[in-house]
């Protein structure tokens, strides 16, 4: 059998361009195209099987060569011998990957940890976990955004990773930390101008940092886009930070 990544000692990387690394830290080259793809493919499935017939959809399209099988083995056989941890399972390959050694095995064990620590209502605890989670991109650029056959998956985890940096400042929020989430909402609240939770977390800060007029201006500019932009007033979530603030809750 195969070595898993943990006894080969590789590390991968997906949340931002794509790195293979050796224990050493030296990158380990993956010349051409197919053997990203192919790579990428199953790091996006680590530890489940991929059927064949997907991987031969990924390298190429409708259109495979007959030799397809041949060729699909060459090339799983080149990772192979880069270190990368591949088995041959019933009816296609798999990649075996710790959770360390694979950055979107981090973020999700990382997420998972900070759900769980904030329906234990640890909040501070799960502000750490949720940041570690964050922590692993790299680049808003995931690796997925190269390669046609991961379009969906890219914006699924995109989608994913917002939802996970409000649920970081929930628990920073929760954990009375106010004030040093203030300018990363500012941020986001600009970047994300019809995202009413990140209008109404900055809103909620503001007030618990003193500054309520500021926070009902906040109220003013998100109902002004949505209304501007969607042609929509603001939903239950932002009128009813904004009513709790008006009314000195």
């Amino acid at each position: 059998m195969t070595k898993t990544a943990e006894e080969t000692d590789i590390r991968f990387g997906v949340l931002g361009p794509l790195t293979v690394s050796a224990g050493d830290g030296s990158p380990v080259a993956l010349r051409g195209n197919r053997l990203p793809a192919l790579l990428t493919e199953l790091l996006f499935h680590a530890n489940r099987p991929v059927p064949v017939r997907r991987l031969v959809e990924v390298l190429w399209g409708d259109t495979p060569p007959k030799s397809y099988a041949s060729n699909l083995h060459t090339y799983v056989s080149r990772l192979r011998d880069r270190g990368i941890p591949i088995d041959l399972v019933t009816g296609g390959y798999r990649i075996t990957v710790d959770v360390a050694d694979l950055d979107l095995l981090t973020f999700h064990a990382e997420v998972d940890a900070g759900r769980r620590a904030a329906r234990d209502g640890d909040h501070a605890l799960a502000a750490r976990h949720f940041r570690q989670a964050l922590e692993q991109w790299r680049s808003p650029e995931l690796c997925a955004m190269d390669q046609p056959h991961l379009e969906l998956e890219a914006i699924r985890l995109e989608t994913e990773r917002i939802t996970v940096v409000e649920e970081w400042v929930d628990a920073e929020l929760a954990a009375g930390r106010a004030t040093e989430v203030l300018g990363r909402l500012d941020a986001l609240v600009r970047q994300y101008p019809l995202r009413e939770r990140f209008a109404a977390q900055f809103m909620r800060a503001l007030a618990d940092a003193g500054r309520r007029a500021e926070a009902l201006e906040v109220y003013q500019r998100a109902r002004a886009a949505l209304v501007d932009q969607l042609g929509i007033e603001p939903g239950a979530q932002l009128r009813r930070a904004h009513d709790e603030i008006l009314n000195g809750q």
